[in-house]
């Protein structure tokens, strides 16, 4: 009997653990699974983010109406915009504004519907509101205060100034200026903001109306911008480089954005080289037993990037000026893509090659940086005097308060003037 009930008792035991182990493997799946699930929601939250609604204001004081006399580059542009392929797949929501007025900005909502919005691109359809002001520190602080979240906001304008003092423009511009520095220091201190600025060129058959007075009538192509605000990792996406270079008319553009720690992996080839060097076999951005040409040409390498994390424009990656070399003795010789060359070696996919290049001894400690800086079209952009306005396709009176004080503001914020860094050692 005793063994009987021994018997009973081992078996007992043995299920119960059976049981209980089962239970914590049961648990254990079940708790991966809800793991994974929750892996799984977060990253396809990630990649799946979208601009959950665009905000569009488009100055319509008199000065602007000469683009909307006809089918101009500006007409196609707008309904680009805001027809934009990627909106009308993905449903987004769209609000259309006319923005004029002095102290007190009019703001007309003209809907969500782009085709009535296409109705109203002409003299007629712009005619409402204060027409005969435009405040534009009042219109950026608009649009700022609605680029939030998954919310961008797009302005549309010439970008004139209307100052309303002919009898002293450059001081009343300088305000002007420090006061749009002041509203997009406000907004960045709120949290991520980038800044799209983009130059476009179209038809203006109408009055331009210089700021020391008087009406000039012209028919002639000028001069319009847009500004789109809002998150940078939804405007990279959704405005790469290509589609803003795609719109009718497109001159130019540049970003502005608050630098964080961007990546951009980069090693030193054998492309394009001049004189010898080793690569160190731990460190390839390392060089050891570096020699200049033995027929005095210098010393020179060419080191490949990805910038494929960076949303500036290839002009802007390829001009030498961008770029600053700790050792003076060292230039920028060429910055390219890369094309159909073939490199090996590399742990990623390169899109640039940069070639540094000395006529003096190359051993040193060598940092190379690209810059944080205002391209060269803003600045030549710039024009302080109307007086030769008729036939001036290019110039917009008093651009440089307007960008100066934005990129101002981006500078302020980010203290710094490298987007980013590229260290070298060159040794005997």
């Amino acid at each position: 009997m005793k063994g009987h009930y021994y018997f009973i008792l081992v078996i007992l035991i043995l299920t119960i653990s059976c049981k209980n182990r089962n239970e914590r493997i049961s648990n254990t799946v079940t708790n991966n699974k809800n793991s994974q699930n929750k892996v799984i929601i977060t990253k396809g939250i990630a990649e799946n983010r979208k601009i959950a609604k665009a905000v569009f204001y488009f100055e319509n004081s008199e000065s602007m109406f000469g683009y909307v006399n006809g089918f101009t580059e500006y007409v196609d542009v707008i309904s680009e915009l805001s027809e934009k392929p990627r909106f009308a797949e993905e449903k987004t929501l769209r609000d259309f504004y006319f923005v004029n007025g002095g102290e007190k900005l009019h703001i007309s909502h003209i809907g969500n519907n782009p085709s009535y919005l296409k109705t109203k691109l002409n003299k007629s359809g712009f005619r409402c509101g204060d027409i005969t002001k435009s405040n534009l520190n009042s219109m950026f602080q608009l649009a700022l205060s609605k680029a939030k979240n998954d919310t961008i906001s797009v302005l549309i304008s010439d970008a004139i100034y209307d100052i309303g003092q002919p009898q002293a423009p450059m001081n009343a511009l300088s305000t002007e200026g420090r006061e749009t520095r002041s509203r997009f220091i406000e907004r960045l201190n709120e949290g991520d903001l980038q800044t799209i600025i983009i130059k476009l060129t179209s038809q203006f058959t109408g009055s331009y109306f210089p700021v020391t007075g008087g009406i000039i009538p012209i028919d002639q192509k000028r001069p319009f911008y847009i500004w789109i605000f809002g998150d940078t990792e939804l405007l990279n996406e959704y405005f790469s480089d290509s589609y803003i270079k795609s719109l009718k008319g497109y001159t130019d553009n540049v970003r502005f954005l608050k630098l964080k720690d961007i990546q951009a992996p980069y090693q030193v080839t054998t492309h394009n080289k001049l004189g010898d060097f080793k690569f160190d076999k731990r460190d390839k951005n390392k060089l050891f037993k570096t020699k200049t040409d033995r027929n005095n040409q210098g010393f020179q390498f060419t080191f490949a990037v990805d910038y494929s994390n960076l949303p500036f424009s290839d002009s802007y990656l390829t001009s030498n000026t961008n770029y600053s070399c700790s050792n003076a003795n060292f230039t920028i010789r060429n910055v390219v893509g890369i094309e159909d060359i073939k490199l090996y070696g590399l742990d990623f996919t390169p899109t640039h090659l940069v070639t540094v290049f000395t006529n003096r001894s190359p051993l040193c400690q060598l940092n190379i940086s690209l810059l944080n800086t205002v391209p060269e079209w803003i600045l030549n952009t710039n024009i302080d005097d109307e007086a030769n306005i008729i036939n001036d396709t290019t110039h917009t009176f008093g651009f440089r308060f307007l960008t100066n004080a934005i990129s101002e503001a981006y500078h302020h914020i980010n203290q710094e003037t490298k987007i980013v860094s590229f260290n070298f050692e060159l040794l005997k």
